[in-house]
């Protein structure tokens, strides 16, 4: 659905071709990209301008409850769960002048339901569940495609809510 300000409706859009719990999202040149979900390799790619949705380039393997965030024109995709339940750290990158997911250095950490922000160019992902909820949070750098442990929550949270604002990094919520 699509909310419209002006007059305070929301308005009914095309569905995508499969029904994804678990699923990732990130919005990469103008484009809505739903990525993986429960059971789910497949991409689907969804243009705003002719309210379509289009196959995209599948994941390697399974993924769900990961976290995507785009940077630098790039989508990467961090942590989840695979197809036997297991907490993964992998490190998934999609380039669209490659059209392909790339692997980056997998996440100290394996774990779901965090959140990843950019920050001092940075991703930082904060919190997650490695089983129960975590406190943990570890830093990339895309440039070195190296990880660092970041100072801890002083809570644990999982399926939190976090952005960057005001030169800082700020968690609400959660379980």
């Amino acid at each position: 659905e699509r909310y419209d300000p002006g007059s305070y409706t929301w308005e009914t859009l095309a569905n995508m071709s499969t029904a994804r719990h678990g699923v990732s999202c990130a919005v990469l040149e103008g484009k809505l990209y739903a990525i993986g979900g429960v059971g789910l390799s497949s991409v689907e790619v969804f243009d705003p301008s002719s309210d379509s949705w289009t196959a995209g380039i599948a994941l390697p393997s399974e993924v769900q409850h990961g976290t995507a965030i785009t940077v630098n024109d790039k989508i990467y995709l961090v942590g989840g769960r695979n197809a036997s339940g297991q907490n993964i750290n992998q490190v998934l990158c999609f380039d669209p002048s490659t059209s392909h997911w790339s692997t980056k250095a997998n996440m100290p950490t394996a774990r779901l339901g965090m959140k990843l922000v950019w920050f001092e160019n940075r991703i930082w992902a904060i919190g997650g569940s490695i089983g129960s909820a975590t406190n943990k949070v570890e830093s990339y750098d895309p440039a070195t495609d190296t990880w660092q442990a970041e100072a801890s929550l002083t809570t644990v949270r999982t399926f939190a809510v976090a952005w960057v604002a005001n030169s800082k990094i700020y968690v609400v919520g959660g379980n």
